[in-house]
C-alpha cells in the first residue's frame, strides 16, 4: 500500500514549526526510515501519518490503515494489553458467548474470530511474554514488555502498513534479533524512525528530514552516512575557501583605504601649494571623501556578504564537527586496582539470588569494559554495587580510596532540572571560572546564547548529554570510571556520534551497559562481564 503526502506542515500550540510544506511518497511494499536530529518532528510525523495527531495543514493518502508501534507509553499505563492492542472487545464477545450469552451483538463483534484467544497467546509467545495474558496491566510491565506487546500485536491486525518509533530503545539483544528477522521477512510498506544503526541498514530507502524539509536517499543507511560525510567535506572546503577570500578583501579593502588617504594628503598639500582658493580645496576634499567613502562602500558590501556566506555555510555543516571535547587523563596510573569484587551476589527482600552464579571480576585504570545480560538480569543494579550505592547481599566488594566516577544514564540524571542551563554549569564551576568563559564553553558544546537560560526540564536527551559533557569539561575533574547505562536510548544519531567520540577521548576505566551493538562495536570495548 503506497502513501503519499502533500505539503504537510505541524506547529505546536504555542506557536512553535516543527515543519513546514514537507511532501513526498513511499512506494508500496517499501521498507523506508526517517532519520533526522532530536527535535525535528520524526516522532510528530509518524503520529500524524499514524492518525493520533492533526497537522496545521496538508494532505495524507494512506492505501490502508496502518498499525502502530509508539515509542512513549505513558498514555497506555492504565490500560489492559487486550485494550492497548484494541482487541478487548472482540475477548469480552468471545467469553460472554461462552457463557451463555448468544445475543446477535456478541456474534457480529466476534465475527470469525472464533480463535482470537490462541491467536493472542501465541503471538505473546513468539515475543517472549508467556507470563503476560490479555488482562495484564501495562504499568506492570518493563518498557520492553510494552514495546512486544505492541510487536506482539502486529500478528493480531495483519496490516499491511507498520510504523514503528524507536522500537528498539527497551529490547535487549535477543529481542533485537528476534526483531530483525520479523523486518526482514515482512512483505508489506514498513517506515520506522531510530537511532540504531543495524535496525537502519535494513531499510533501502532513508528519507531524511531537518528545518530545510524532506530528502530521500535511494541506499542504506551506512552509504547515507558516506554520503553526508562527503557533503559536510565539500561544504567545509567551500568554507575554508570562503574565509580565505574574505581574508583578501579585508586586506584589499584596507590597503584602498590607506591608498585613498595619501592621496587625499597629497592632493591637499598639492593644492595649498598652487594657492588654490579655500572653497575650491573645500570641492576636491569632499570629491576625495566621496571616492574614498564609494570605495570603501563596495569593499564593506564585498565583505559583508562574504560574511553572511561563510555564516550560512558553517550552519550547514553538523554541529559534531564544530564541538571541541578534551578529556584530561585521570590522575591515577593505568593499571591500578580500583573495584575488586569476590563472590559477589544480590538478593532484593524476600527473593531469591539475582544472579545464578557469584560474581568475581577485577577492574583496573583504564580497563574498557561491557556488562551484558538480559533485561532484567541485574546490570544496573552490579553498576550501584560497583560504585557503592548499595552492598552486595554477598560476598566482597572492595574500592579503592577516594574514587571517582561519573554514572551517565539514559535519563542524564547528571542534570537537575529544577535549574537553567547556565545555574547547571555554574554548580560544577570547580576553579571559579568568570561567567564569560562558561559561555564560551557552553558555545564549544552547541548551546546559543539563547539557550544559557532555558530551564533544563525542557531539553532533549541531545542536549542533556552534551551538557553533562560540558559540566565535565568545566569541572575539569576527570573521573577515575565513566559509567554508561543504555546510554543512546534517548538519543538521535548525531548525538551518538558526540557520546561516541567523547567516550573514545577519555583515557580512563569505562563501564558500558548497552544493547546498541553498533555503538558497543564502536568504543573497543576488550573486557566482558555477562550477567546470567
Amino acid at each position: 500500500m503506497n502513501i503519499i503526502v502533500n505539503n504537510l506542515s505541524y506547529v505546536l500550540s504555542d506557536g512553535t514549526s516543527i515543519f513546514n510544506d514537507i511532501s513526498f511518497s513511499i512506494a508500496p511494499k517499501s521498507k523506508c526510515a526517517f532519520v533526522g536530529a532530536n527535535g525535528c518532528g520524526k516522532s510528530s510525523l509518524m503520529n500524524i501519518l499514524s492518525g493520533s495527531i492533526t497537522p496545521a495543514k496538508g494532505e495524507i493518502f494512506l492505501g490502508d490503515k496502518p498499525y502502530m508501534v509508539p515509542q512513549h507509553y505513558g498514555q497506555f499505563n492504565l490500560m489492559t494489553v487486550a485494550e492497548v492492542l484494541d482487541i478487548k472487545n472482540k475477548l469480552d464477545a468471545l467469553h460472554s458467548i461462552i457463557s451463555g450469552n448468544t445475543s446477535e451483538n456478541n456474534f457480529d463483534t466476534l465475527g470469525d474470530d472464533w480463535n482470537i484467544e490462541d491467536r493472542l497467546r501465541n503471538a505473546l509467545d513468539k515475543w517472549g511474554l508467556v507470563h503476560i495474558s490479555y488482562d495484564s496491566q501495562m504499568n506492570n510491565l518493563s518498557g520492553g514488555e510494552k514495546t512486544r506487546v505492541f510487536l506482539a500485536g502486529i500478528a493480531m491486525h495483519n496490516p499491511h502498513i507498520i510504523f514503528m518509533d524507536e522500537p528498539t530503545n527497551h529490547l535487549d539483544e535477543d529481542s533485537r534479533n528476534a526483531l530483525y528477522e520479523f523486518i526482514d521477512t515482512f512483505n508489506g510498506t514498513m517506515l520506522i524512525a531510530s537511532h540504531d544503526v543495524t535496525l537502519l541498514n535494513r531499510f533501502s530507502s532513508i528519507y531524511e528530514l531537518s528545518e530545510k524539509g524532506m530528502r530521500l536517499f535511494h541506499m542504506h543507511f551506512n552509504e547515507y552516512q558516506t554520503a553526508i560525510e562527503e557533503e559536510n567535506r565539500s561544504i567545509s572546503n567551500h568554507e575554508c575557501f570562503l574565509k580565505k577570500e574574505l581574508r583578501k578583501e579585508k586586506a584589499i579593502a584596507r590597503e584602498v583605504a590607506e591608498r585613498q588617504q595619501r592621496l587625499n594628503s597629497r592632493g591637499q598639500r598639492h593644492s595649498e601649494k598652487k594657492g588654490l582658493a579655500r572653497i575650491s580645496i573645500g570641492n576636491l576634499k569632499s570629491q576625495a571623501e566621496n571616492a574614498t567613502a564609494k570605495l570603501t562602500g563596495i569593499h564593506k558590501k564585498k565583505i559583508e556578504l562574504l560574511s553572511e556566506s561563510i555564516y550560512e555555510t558553517s550552519a550547514m555543516i553538523h554541529g559534531i564537527n564544530r564541538m571541541a571535547i578534551d578529556f584530561s587523563s585521570p590522575n591515577i596510573h593505568v593499571g591500578k586496582k580500583l573495584v575488586e569484587a569476590q563472590g559477589i551476589n544480590f538478593a532484593y527482600q524476600g527473593k531469591c539470588n539475582l544472579w545464578t552464579k557469584d560474581i568475581d571480576f577485577v577492574i583496573h585504570s583504564g580497563d574498557r569494559i561491557r556488562v551484558s545480560g538480559k533485561n532484567g538480569s541485574g546490570k544496573s543494579t552490579l553498576m550501584k554495587i560497583i560504585i557503592g550505592n548499595i552492598a552486595p547481599a554477598s560476598g566482597v566488594i572492595y574500592h579503592s580510596d577516594n574514587l571517582k566516577y561519573v554514572y551517565l544514564d539514559q535519563e542524564y540524571s547528571l542534570i537537575d532540572n529544577n535549574i537553567t542551563v547556565s545555574e547547571q554549569i555554574q554548580k560544577f564551576n570547580r576553579h571559579s571560572l568568570p561567567e564569560h568563559e562558561l559561555n564560551i564553553r557552553l558555545s564549544r558544546f552547541l548551546f546559543t546564547k539563547t539557550s544559557w537560560e532555558k530551564p533544563c526540564s525542557v531539553l532533549s536527551g541531545g542536549e542533556k548529554m552534551r551538557l553533562s559533557l560540558c559540566c565535565l569539561m568545566v569541572s575539569d575533574n576527570t573521573p577515575d570510571i565513566i559509567i554508561a547505562d543504555e546510554p543512546t536510548n534517548n538519543l538521535d544519531l548525531y548525538n551518538v556520534k558526540v557520546l561516541t567520540n567523547m567516550l573514545n577521548s577519555y583515557s580512563g576505566t569505562l563501564i558500558v551497559i548497552s544493547h546498541d551493538i553498533s555503538f558497543v562495536n564502536q568504543l573497543s570495548l576488550s573486557d566482558n562481564i555477562i550477567l546470567c
